[in-house]
This record gives C-alpha cells, sequence and structure tokens, in this order.
C-alpha cells in the first residue's frame, strides 16, 4: 500500500472512532475500493506498530489513530504558532524546501494554516511544468493541478526562528538524555 494510502486511512480515524464498514465508506470516497479482509489487515498491522487502537464495541470492532505520531505538517505547524505573522511565510518556505528538498506548493502552506502565500523580498512564487513532475513524485498528499510552488530567493540567509525550530524538532525526537546538562550556560557552572 502506498504512502497515501496510509496518510488517508489515519487521515480518516483521526479524531474518531470508526468500524471497518465506516471505514470502507470513508475510503470509498477517497478512491479506494477494498475489500473489508484487506482494511482489516491493514488496521491490525497499523495497530501492532501503535499508529492506531482497536476498541471492542459489539457487535464491532473500531478505530481510532493514537495521537502519538505527527506528520511533518502537524510538527512545523505547531511550532509556526510562535512565530510572528509576518515572518511565518518565509520561515515555512524555509522548513519545507530544506527538509523536503524540493519548492513547496501552496496546498502545503494551506496545512501550515498560512492559506494566501504571497511572494515578497525573501521568497519567490514558481510556475510552469517543471513543477508538474515535482507534483507527480508526491505521493503522500493530494497537491491540487495549477497549484504554485514557493521557494526561498538565492542568496536569502535562513531565518533565525527556522534554525531554532529545526533545533527543537530535532531534540524532540532524539533521545538527548545523558547528554545535556542541566545548566544552560558555562557561566553558570563557575
Amino acid at each position: 500500500m502506498s504512502d497515501r494510502f496510509y496518510s488517508t486511512i489515519t487521515g480518516i480515524v483521526k479524531g474518531q472512532q470508526l468500524s471497518i464498514s465506516g471505514i470502507s465508506r470513508e475510503l470509498a470516497k477517497h478512491g479506494y475500493s477494498c475489500h473489508r479482509l484487506i482494511i482489516t489487515g491493514y488496521l491490525r498491522a497499523l495497530e501492532d506498530l501503535g499508529y492506531v487502537k482497536r476498541e471492542d464495541l459489539p457487535p464491532s470492532k473500531v478505530y481510532t489513530a493514537l495521537h502519538g505520531r505527527k506528520d511533518i505538517y502537524e510538527l512545523i505547524s505547531e511550532k509556526l504558532e510562535d512565530v510572528d505573522r509576518e515572518k511565518r511565510l518565509r520561515v515555512a518556505v524555509y522548513l519545507l524546501t530544506k527538509l523536503l528538498d524540493r519548492p513547496c506548493f501552496k496546498q502545503e502552506l494551506k496545512m501550515l494554516a498560512i492559506p494566501n502565500p504571497h511572494s515578497d523580498h525573501a521568497v519567490r512564487t514558481l510556475s510552469g511544468e517543471g513543477l508538474e513532475e515535482i507534483r507527480s513524485d508526491i505521493r503522500r498528499i493530494d497537491i491540487p493541478r495549477g497549484d504554485p510552488a514557493y521557494e526561498i530567493v538565492e542568496g536569502e540567509s535562513p531565518p533565525e526562528e527556522a534554525v531554532e525550530i529545526l533545533v527543537e524538532m530535532l531534540r524532540e525526537r532524539l533521545n538527548l538524555e545523558g547528554l545535556k546538562i542541566a545548566q544552560k550556560r558555562l557561566g553558570d557552572v563557575r
């Protein structure tokens, strides 16, 4: 199964409890026609990996997504809440383009609560046929056809807030216990 199927099925059960029948109906709305046994097996595998939780509510079993695993868009969106509004677009574009090693699309910026991106001295808009190849390579999310893309203008230095967000995200993901000291500064130790 593809990354897009994973994103679709976890998106369906996020924040709600659904039976196999309910999940099957929702998948059909997204263009997937799968037998219930396949859906059940996939959900059980996700349960074994700790991505979904199954509960017995006779006569059904219902599934819901566990909140422990966030995608890159949720992680960045949370961090952007602390960034000044006028700097958010630049920081978001920088983070996405550096992490994904490609221009970011308007749809992705919408997922970060930036609904109306616009070019400025540090961010430029891209369009054209070259983006179609990039768009077709993205499998986890749907990027609308003709959606503009954005990138940081060449020569612009990274926004300080973006570097801070990257460091925070790394610290949250890595186990640094036993490597960090309690004091923040060397001067505090003396």
